[in-house]
């Protein structure tokens, strides 16, 4: 069993460099409020995917602080970095049973290129399990690019350039404006060990004392 598992792993590691990019992905963000009420100004309009070997890096800003996501694509691990001004925590999110749940992918035979990449047309529902609401995503995804290196579509056929998300009282929706391949810093990926950093469920439950 254990020969069985290391070949696998192995198996899924060549599928990623098979695909291999380096460098950053840019997106610019559009919310689009059901209930203009609700909007708050404080959801972010940008987001840069930064990629390198196992690694990939998720980054937003908002106006109330920084975010950001390292996952490591070789134990399907992810790493939430919360800061607010001086402060900064770290949540371990493991394999996206924490946060995303893919529920179901329907693949069309639609395709759209997005700056020289051909992208397929896919249409994902899925159960988020920060804000545990359902969705439905449009999405545009490269196989050039693996899709271990995002954490929004698991088992997608590749990486997503574009996508809808459509929810009960908001759209957002993600363009991507660059692709900057770059050789890319292994210091992006590093975490302060002197961060105070909780499992996503000790993080619940800090939340809810």
């Amino acid at each position: 069993m254990k020969k069985i598992a290391f070949i696998f792993s192995m198996l899924y590691i060549l599928n990623i460099h098979a695909q291999s990019f380096e460098g950053e992905i840019v997106f610019e963000i559009e919310h689009i409020f059901h209930d203009s009420s609700l909007n708050n100004n404080r959801l972010p309009n940008s987001l840069s995917c930064i990629i390198s070997g196992e690694y990939s890096k998720i980054k937003q800003f908002t106006s109330l602080g920084n975010q950001s996501i390292i996952k490591d694509t070789i134990i399907n691990q992810s790493t939430l970095l919360l800061k607010f001004g001086d402060d900064e925590i770290a949540i371990i999110l493991e394999n996206n049973k924490d946060t995303n749940e893919v529920v179901q992918i329907n693949y069309s035979d639609e395709y759209l290129k997005i700056l020289n990449y051909e992208c397929q047309k896919a249409i994902v529902n899925s159960y988020n399990k920060l804000t545990e609401k359902n969705s439905t995503s449009i999405v545009y995804f490269t196989s050039k690019i693996s899709s271990a290196y995002s954490n929004n579509f698991e088992n997608l056929r590749g990486f997503p350039l574009f996508y809808e998300i459509n929810s009960d009282n908001i759209t957002s929706i993600y363009k991507v404006i660059k692709i900057d391949s770059s050789i890319i810093n292994p210091k992006e990926f590093e975490i302060n060990k002197e961060i105070k950093t909780f499992t996503f469920s000790e993080f619940k439950k800090l939340m809810n004392q």
